[in-house]
């Protein structure tokens, strides 16, 4: 119980910090170095404590159990056997209705956690990036939706193939049973993160049932906290190239259902050196001078 104590005062920290990296994200992207700095650290720890160590990897195993529990009038026994995930889960539905899917997607989910790391691993090792055209980005964005459909579709119908259908998510296999499992389930995971290599959170982007849930109840967030400015889309698409999620249209606008709040492009925005509505400010505030 001691061991349980601590690690909820350890999420609960990091929950706190996370918080007030969302609340002052317009300091954190106003240093380039320090923004990649801290969110590295911050998905390693993710990655290594909350996914390895805690096993604390919310999967669509866990909603469905919950919603099972609620709609069977079992009460809310069934949060309390696993407390670091109820907290996880009640985190993740107030950030939901806050600002989107983004904030368990792109800070608080192990395995997307991992791809990301991967991906700038690839980056450092100079592996060549598959930079997906956003017009086929656009398309493969609804397959995490028909996957998500069809799961509901046999567990609805009480279908046996649900059970074999949830392992479209990595999850058990690559953090809570450490990559010990029979080899499809460790091909099928080695594929995902392959791929990560090369392209960032290809199966958060396209494939992930849980993102699909997240990012339709998403739709409905209250508060926009990235910032945008006339030029962004026409003409300057700094923001838009510079996304590696690419969850930014030509047009400019953010879309909210694919962002991961990583503020890549918020940290850009800010860039008075490569930002060009600033440079041009900074020019005419010198030529004014």
């Amino acid at each position: 119980w001691a061991q349980q104590d601590y690690s909820i005062i350890f999420l609960f920290l990091l929950l706190i910090i996370l918080t007030l990296l969302l609340i002052f994200q317009k300091k954190l992207s106003a240093s380039r170095k320090i923004h990649s700095y801290i969110r590295l650290g911050f998905l390693t720890i993710i990655l290594t404590w909350m996914g390895w160590i805690a096993q604390a990897q919310l999967s669509m195993v866990n909603i469905i159990s919950y919603v099972q529990a609620l709609v069977q009038g079992k009460g809310y026994t069934q949060f309390l056997f696993e407390p670091l995930m109820c907290i996880i889960f009640i985190y993740t539905v107030v950030s939901l209705i806050l600002l989107g899917r983004g904030v368990f997607c792109g800070w608080l989910c192990p395995f997307g956690a991992l791809q990301e790391i991967l991906f700038k691993l690839g980056r450092l090792i100079k592996l060549p990036q598959i930079n997906i055209p956003f017009w086929l980005n656009e398309r493969l964005w609804v397959l995490k939706y028909l996957i998500l459909m069809l799961l509901t579709a046999t567990i609805i119908t009480g279908n046996d193939i649900s059970y074999s259908l949830i392992e479209v998510e990595p999850f058990k296999t690559a953090i809570t049973s450490y990559f010990d499992r029979s080899l499809p389930y460790v091909m099928y995971a080695g594929i995902l993160l392959a791929i990560s290599l090369f392209t960032e959170r290809f199966f958060c982007r396209f494939m992930c049932p849980l993102g699909a849930v997240l990012a339709f109840l998403g739709r409905f967030h209250i508060f926009n906290m990235i910032p945008r400015r006339p030029e962004c889309g026409s003409p300057c698409h700094l923001c838009e190239n510079s996304c590696p999620v690419q969850a930014i249209a030509p047009s400019g606008k953010i879309n909210m259902n694919e962002c991961f709040q990583c503020l890549d492009c918020e940290v850009e925005y800010y860039d008075d050196s490569r930002c060009p509505p600033l440079i041009f400010e900074k020019k005419t505030k010198i030529k004014t001078i």
